[in-house]
């Protein structure tokens, strides 16, 4: 009976600037609700976060981007909201890609793994 576990490569995807994070997989799903829900607090409360911290986690990185990527609209009678700009819409599909091809190259590469540890 072999008793020891596979080896394998594993790793996330964030991309940082000036050294801290600008979009990493909690930024990006974040993003992807406000997208679909056109405000901060419906997509804080669907991602069972604070508002705070959600507010937080997209003013940093709005602070980060050299464009604005989350645009927030004043109220009015039906309240405010906000909207992912294009640039913002840009960076979810090219973080996407690049996350996609973090995968594929670790599953690429540990079909042999286990070979090199035993």
């Amino acid at each position: 009976m072999n008793h020891f576990k596979h080896f394998y490569l594993d790793g996330t995807f964030t991309i940082c600037r000036e050294g801290e994070i600008f979009l990493g997989n909690l930024q990006i799903r974040l993003l992807k609700q406000v997208n679909k829900d056109g405000s901060i607090l419906a997509a804080a409360k669907n991602l069972k976060m604070s508002y705070q911290h959600a507010w937080h986690l997209l003013d940093k990185v709005n602070q980060l981007a050299p464009l604005p990527i989350v645009i927030r609209q004043k109220g009015g009678k039906d309240g405010g909201g906000c909207v992912i700009s294009n640039y913002g819409l840009k960076l979810i599909s090219t973080f996407d890609a690049k996350e996609l091809a973090l995968k594929d190259f670790l599953a690429s590469n540990n079909a042999d793994l286990d070979s090199c540890f035993f």
